[in-house]
């Protein structure tokens, strides 16, 4: 059985289709252990052969979304950092670490690999999501919004040309089908924003074996 880490999870949208697979056993470090705190205080869940990891440290002090707030650099890369060492402790065979491509982690960290947006995997909204690591990208299932099948339930701001996932609303979750295995989870705004579009999760998982 291959082992996957999900860093910085709690819901797990990223790492589902690895879940639902029974070649592999997911373990998701959420806020409840927190990945500062691994795997010293839980060395019974830190296994000796990890295939791959997962990392979505929180982007709050990466946003450039509120000009009038000043971020917490430090307080930003203490969870990033937690999780590089984690990555370097057990040389996984391929890692991804997730965040906005608007953000300011490049700077720290240097520049993506990749970005992507959810529409070029079928998820009909818009959430420009740079990924770093070492791991083989899947190929987008969409090249044209215009191709990409829509949703008329959600919301698209009137000076916008694709509903965005940055204003969804966590009672917005009821309109949104391929979210219907997680809908119970969704108790804030945040949570429903943070999720992976799960055609790329789906995508990823087949293209990293």
């Amino acid at each position: 059985m291959k082992t996957i880490l999900h860093l910085c999870a709690d819901i797990g949208s990223d790492s589902r289709y690895y879940s639902l697979d029974p070649q592999y056993q997911v373990i998701r470090i959420g806020e409840e252990i927190g990945v500062e705190n691994y795997p010293e205080n839980y060395p019974e869940n830190y296994p000796e052969n990890v295939h791959g990891i997962m990392c979505n440290p929180p982007c709050t002090e990466f946003s450039t979304a509120g000009y009038d707030r000043k971020c917490d650099i430090e307080k930003g890369m203490y969870l990033v950092n937690h999780c590089l060492r984690i990555i370097e402790e057990t040389q996984p065979a391929w890692w991804v670490m997730e965040n906005p491509a608007r953000g300011t982690l490049h700077k720290h960290i240097g520049p993506p690999r990749y970005k992507y947006q959810p529409w070029e995997y079928g998820s009909p909204w818009t959430k420009h999501t740079a990924l770093w690591g070492n791991f083989v990208m899947p190929e987008p299932l969409y090249t044209r919004w215009e191709d990409v099948p829509k949703n008329p339930h959600v919301y698209v701001r009137p000076s916008r040309p694709k509903p965005s996932l940055a204003v969804f609303h966590k009672n917005d979750i009821r309109h949104l089908p391929e979210y219907a295995w997680c809908a119970d989870r969704i108790k804030c705004d945040a949570d429903i924003r943070s999720l992976c579009s799960d055609g790329f999760a789906r995508e990823f998982y087949r293209s990293n074996q």
